[in-house]
């Protein structure tokens, strides 16, 4: 079936982005409210990814609309961990707009003029970043937490036990305490090979008590590691495989083992290339235990020995990554003579093999800080959980790139410029606005929650803007009202994605019915 009729067309998208953006609107800023979304038990949150997930429609056409913004906030997760109602809010408002005002250009301009305003507002961005001090990360990661002093504490503690490259990871206590946990770990900037392998709901791969298979071998038959998976299972024990590739044959023969929980294993590539890998497989080694299977030694998957593997107390994999946590103790005095091999190492080298040195130093010294979450029910543990895990994210893009003042004030600032069009001008206003509306101050939303009146009472250059948990026009800066300036370029690149997308569709099919 095909709609191409534009004005329906675009009627229909706008209708499921208004129904995705108004759910999460509510969710934004210290004065937030939060969903309950349905489940057994329900789940109570104000996570606008999350959130955007269960929200569905039975028009086809609309459900189009509200898949467009779906994926938007994903990409937005994907690339700073928080933002995604932000970039929700702007979406709706540029689509909107665009409506509205409307655009009598060719695709071809268009297209060029998202890129001069994608230009325009990195620009402004960049002439406004800062870099985070220490008594900044306490508010970045506060706010992040919907204003939860609490958390935001126990983010500040935790990077001051580990440091801003140390690692952090959030479990669920067993207790109704809250606390931090520190112990020996790495972090690997590899994740899993499928999605088919994570056990838990939010998308991981979690194991206690694994075996580690460490190597540069390409598997290119699942028989290759059969003998690694009946030793495993044997033990029962999970198993996690570094290699230098694997075979198509070999995973659809693990998938089917995973499937019918035969198994517990994941796959993931060996970080790096050619010599670096080796270097960082025997980084692993040295805290793992057991030892590297190489290639050019002609190693067998298939005759080991469980000296050969190595083991930590836990494991955790996503896409991105592999964090160790509970390495080898007893390997403690080989990782701190490597440590000081690989620091002699770095004052005769030059260049990117110094950084590349470093960043090894860095992944063998560091611990994990586990923030461990006590709470009465499991519904109150997973909406503090998905919190946590916001505000974390949020305080490691701020550490990572740096901050602007917060409270959507660079977006309304820029919204001053009257060169630019006008459909983008007044959309740049609307999370200040929901800010305002979300604080339930009829009175001042009255005063001041206009467009205009809004850009009368910003002013970037002295840091006065509009502080939605005080509810006043205040300095920003001087209160510590900050955003992580990656957050807040990639909502804004997110949201304006879906503009272009938006703008340059009129007709929409629907795919016959199996």
């Amino acid at each position: 079936m095909i709609l191409n009729d534009m004005v329906e067309v675009k009627k229909k998208l706008l209708e499921g982005i208004n129904l995705v953006a108004n759910t999460v609107k509510p969710t934004l800023g210290p004065q937030a409210k939060t969903v309950i979304l349905q489940g057994n038990p329900p789940v109570i949150i104000n996570d606008g990814v999350t959130i955007t997930k269960y929200i569905s429609h039975d028009d086809p056409y609309v459900q189009m609309g509200i898949q467009l913004v779906q994926n938007l906030a994903s990409k937005a997760q994907d690339n700073s961990g928080d933002g995604t109602t932000t970039a929700c809010i702007l979406a709706q408002a540029f689509c909107n707009n665009l409506v509205e005002f409307g655009e009598d250009m060719s695709i071809h301009d268009f297209n060029i003029l998202i890129s001069e305003l994608r230009d325009k507002m990195i620009s402004h961005l960049d002439d406004n970043v800062v870099e985070v001090d220490n008594d900044d990360i306490l508010n970045v990661a506060t706010i992040a937490a919907n204003n939860d002093r609490h958390l935001g504490s126990l983010i500040k503690g935790a990077i001051d036990e580990v440091g801003r490259d140390g690692i952090i990871t959030v479990e669920e206590s067993n207790n109704y305490n809250t606390e931090i946990e520190i112990r020996k770990g790495m972090e690997i900037n590899e994740g899993y090979l499928s999605h088919l392998m994570c056990n838990t709901e939010n998308g991981r791969v979690e194991f206690d008590n694994p075996l580690v298979f460490m190597s540069n071998l390409s598997i290119r038959k699942f028989s290759d590691i059969m003998p690694l998976l009946e030793f495993s299972s044997t033990n029962n024990r999970p198993l996690v495989i570094f290699c230098k590739g694997f075979d198509g044959s070999a995973m659809n023969n693990l998938v089917m083992n995973l499937l019918q929980k035969t198994v517990q294993c994941a796959v993931v590539l060996s970080p790096n290339f050619g010599d670096a890998q080796i270097d960082e497989l025997g980084d692993m080694a040295c805290a793992l235990g057991g030892r590297v299977f190489v290639e050019e030694s002609k190693d067998d998957p298939k005759v080991f020995t469980l000296l050969d593997l190595g083991t930590c107390k836990k494991v955790s994999i996503t896409k991105e990554s592999t964090t160790f946590i509970g390495t080898d103790e007893e390997k403690e005095y080989e990782v701190l003579s490597r440590i000081e091999t690989l620091k002699k190492q770095a004052k005769t080298v030059k260049g990117h093999e110094v950084a590349r040195l470093k960043n090894r130093i860095a992944k063998l010294s560091g611990g994990v800080a586990t923030i461990r979450i006590g709470a009465s029910s499991s519904i109150e543990m997973r909406e503090t959980k998905e919190r946590l895990d916001d505000a974390l994210h949020a305080t490691k893009a701020a550490l990572e790139e740096g901050i602007v003042v917060g409270g959507g004030t660079l977006y309304a600032s820029l919204a001053k410029d009257e060169t630019l069009p006008k459909w983008f001008r007044d959309s740049l206003v609307q999370p200040m606005l929901t800010l305002i509306e979300n604080s339930g101050d009829m009175t001042f939303i009255g005063e001041i929650g206009t467009k205009d009146s809004l850009e009368n009472i910003i002013d970037v250059s002295s840091g006065q803007g509009y502080n939605a948990l005080t509810n006043r026009v205040e300095n920003l800066e001087e209160a510590g009202v900050f955003d992580p300036y990656k957050v807040v370029k990639n909502s804004f690149l997110a949201a304006l994605s879906i503009a272009s997308l938006f703008y340059s569709t009129d007709v929409a099919v629907l795919l016959p019915e199996a």
